[in-house]
């Protein structure tokens, strides 16, 4: 690797060196506690994917460029040599985590390893080396946030067969799917595809909800990649397009990683404080049900039912007992998965991996766990907010034969409705 290559990885870390990392750096004993936490490292047994290990590549490039001894006597400091066997490590290691932080919660000291991914992913990106495919996906939001009259026309046609399924299912004729319309109370953010439109239109009509549709996609591929600026640019779409429609809130779908950016991460990212409200549909859903502004058919499901707390709005969000609230006005069998909430497995598919076609056969192995847990139980409807989740456990279902039914909380809700 030429000497140009390595002044371009050294001064990204050394842009974001802060106070957080460097103490990251100097209190991680390397004591392994959370090589028992992580999903991959336990299914693989590769060191690779063990929390410290991720952490330690880090730590060897700045011992390597940042201290004296390093730079004099790198053997002896520990410091290793930016190289390509340094970046392919980086690679795997970095874009292959799914950002559950369950090492993080076990960690004595509560070192945040995605924090390490972070900087190893701006690194990569810095001299080309990141994802291709979430690179792709990234810039593909970006220019349709730039080009979004091109799509307007394309939007508004696919949403015609969607409206009349709506019609057909609240049997209201005048039912809608307003898009682009101001002065409505909430903006909703689905995801590509009308599977994530539907169940939220029926739940908003029978909510009597002052509510318009996102001409965007909630996905946050810049998020994945490690991009920041791409990342706020995607999440900007949105927040410009609240603004001009003079929405009062901003409801998120079911997409955990979507609602962890808007919720938490783009205020920081854009250095500003937005005016309006930012939730997820699941909150607002619950809300509904409390209000007596929807009404669902009691223990509807006799089935054993359980449910999946998605990393990203479980233990990255605090967002717990209102699922939980939910399957239990329409579910009279509702049993939790142990570890369950802050300690639950991650399924594997989080993080942009289930993107990543070239990780399919490492996430269904980082899985295993997951099946243990569903199949313990006996559960036959596993409910999660999370289109990454959902996607994940059906890989997870067909591929050991569970026999199980996933569901979103949406079509949960939707299809309990009481006429």
């Amino acid at each position: 690797m030429d000497k140009k290559a390595q002044q371009t990885i050294a001064g990204v870390l050394d842009k974001r060196m802060n106070r957080q990392l460097l103490y990251y750096l100097d209190i991680c004993t390397r004591c392994s506690i959370c090589k028992d936490a992580c999903h991959q490292y336990v299914s693989t047994g590769d060191v690779l994917y063990l929390p410290a290990y991720r952490a330690e590549l880090i730590r060897r490039v700045y011992k390597k460029y940042f201290t004296r001894s390093g730079k004099f006597y790198p053997a002896l400091s520990e410091g290793t040599e930016i190289n390509d066997k340094l970046l392919d490590d980086l690679y795997k290691t970095s874009y292959a985590c799914t950002g559950c932080r369950r090492c993080m919660y076990y960690c004595p000291f509560s070192i945040d390893t995605t924090w390490f991914l972070a900087v190893a992913k701006a690194m990569l990106i810095a001299v080309g080396r990141g994802s291709q495919i979430l690179t792709e996906l990234a810039g593909a939001a970006v220019m349709k946030g730039e080009n979004i009259d091109l799509f307007k026309d394309i939007i508004i046609e696919t949403l015609k067969d969607t409206e009349k399924e709506l019609q057909a299912k609240t049997g209201d004729p005048e039912a809608t799917i307003p898009i682009g319309k101001k002065g409505a109370a909430l903006l909703y953010v689905a995801l590509a595809g009308t599977h994530t439109i539907l169940p939220a239109a029926v739940i908003f009509h029978k909510a009597k909800a002052s509510w318009t549709l996102s001409m965007f996609e909630a996905a946050n591929y810049g998020y994945f990649l490690g991009d920041v600026k791409q990342a706020t640019a995607i999440a900007k779409r949105i927040i410009d397009e609240a603004r001009s429609l003079g929405v009062k809130e901003v409801v998120i779908t079911e997409c955990g990683h979507a609602y962890r950016v808007m919720q938490f991460l783009y205020e920081a990212w854009a250095k500003e404080k937005l005016s309006f409200k930012i939730r997820g549909i699941v909150e607002l859903m619950a809300e509904y049900i409390r209000q007596g502004k929807i009404k669902l058919s009691q223990g509807k499901i006799k089935e054993a039912v359980t449910y999946h707390d998605p990393c990203q709005v479980g233990r990255n969000a605090g967002f717990y007992e209102e699922p939980r609230y939910i399957i239990n006005q329409v579910a009279s069998n509702f049993i939790e998965m142990t570890p369950n909430r802050e300690k639950n497995w991650c399924c594997g598919g989080g993080g942009g991996v289930v993107a990543q076609p070239d990780m399919d056969d490492f996430r269904i192995k980082t899985g295993e766990r997951k099946v243990e847990q569903i199949r313990e139980i006996g559960a036959k409807i596993v409910v999660t907010p999370c289109e990454n989740c959902r996607l994940q456990l059906d890989s997870l279902n067909e591929k050991h034969n569970m026999e199980i039914e996933i569901t979103s909380m949406m079509d949960l809700v939707a299809n309990a409705i009481a006429s």
